[in-house]
């Protein structure tokens, strides 16, 4: 983007922040000055804990509010190295489940630790390397976060690599859904059910039923390379949201999509209608870049924030990635991202 360009929009902003159509928010401005890939809080008697992507290992924060990032305590509870993890420790999420807590991550694996897994043929998908990337759960010995944490192992649906998983809940039943390749070099959103938090659900032949939910069909989907990754999923009234990030991620074009749960079959793709608009993307007036790998908090007093991370300028590799948290506004139960 040109230096006129830039200039041009500041202006705009400023001009419409006067006039009164534009107000500026609290929340346009990130809570995490210096951090924020893959960003995921969550409250817990009245406290809240953070986490992201540090490549290097799992890091959990007790911060002081979801309108800040200042870090009142914080614990490493997972490095690369260990399990078998060589490197790439990615989007880590932090849920509780009964009485104890479950991170469930993705890492880079060494080629002797675990199974080579299962990814697409063909000449247009060579460079694709990630045969050993792979989602895994630490599951907490005790109720108490900052606990120590065992490793339950990793989450392979039939051998498939897969990236960026999170739990989805319906029924009484637990699902795991995540980003895989299948077929072609594209990144689609599949979903398998799950027996425990950390193991996946397998029929009388040994196998799992997993279905693709969404693959990159739409334009706004396919700038930079064809991608549906980092699921997230969204409860209000009865009603379930799949949020999602289109696009490449360094291709300024990032965006968040959107799935609403229509039928009962949260397996069946027929079930879920997609947007066929981004729900969430650039907002230049804002100073707001390629948002994208969204979560959701879910605070005791009912309020429900939308955590996600963005740059703060048009080019990539001029910002890093940092955490931004909006609240989100509901009509009638269908959420509004403004």
């Amino acid at each position: 983007m040109s230096n006129f360009i830039k200039s041009l929009i500041a202006s705009l902003a400023v001009v419409l922040t006067f006039f009164g159509f534009m107000t500026e928010s609290p929340y346009d401005k990130p809570i995490d000055p210096k951090n924020g890939g893959d960003p995921f809080i969550v409250e817990a008697d009245s406290e809240y804990y953070y986490t992201y992507t540090t490549g290097g290992g799992i890091d959990i924060k007790q911060i002081k509010s979801p309108e800040s990032a200042e870090v009142i305590r914080e614990k490493t509870v997972f490095r690369a190295g260990e399990h078998g993890t060589d490197y790439d420790i990615w989007a880590p999420e932090i849920h509780k489940i009964d009485d104890r807590w479950y991170i469930v991550s993705c890492a880079k694996f060494k080629e002797d630790a675990v199974p080579k897994g299962s990814m697409p043929e063909g000449k247009e998908t060579d460079f694709i390397t990630d045969y050993y990337r792979y989602s895994f759960v630490l599951e907490s010995k005790t109720e108490d976060i900052f606990g120590e944490y065992e490793f339950k192992g990793i989450l392979a649906p039939d051998g498939l690599n897969t990236i960026d998983g999170t739990y989805l809940k319906k029924d009484e039943k637990l699902y795991f859904i995540y980003s895989a390749y299948m077929y072609t070099g594209y990144q689609n959103l599949q979903i398998c059910e799950m027996e425990n938090p950390y193991t996946l659900k397998t029929d009388e032949n040994g196998k799992h039923n997993c279905t693709v939910l969404s693959k990159p069909d739409l334009y706004w989907e396919k700038r930079g390379w064809s991608v549906n990754e980092a699921p997230a999923v969204l409860y209000k009234d009865g009603e379930i949201y799949l949020l999602y990030s289109a696009s490449g991620f360094s291709s300024d074009n990032y965006c968040l999509g959107m799935l609403t749960l229509k039928g009962e079959d949260v397996t069946n793709k027929k079930s879920w209608c997609k947007s066929l608009t981004p729900v969430l993307k650039h907002q230049p007036l804002r100073e707001i870049y390629s948002p994208g790998h969204c979560s959701f908090l879910y605070c005791e007093s009912g309020e429900i924030y939308m955590v996600y991370h963005a740059n703060t300028t048009y080019e990539f590799d001029d910002s890093p990635r940092l955490t931004y948290v909006k609240p989100i506004e509901f009509r009638c139960s269908k959420p509004i991202f403004k």
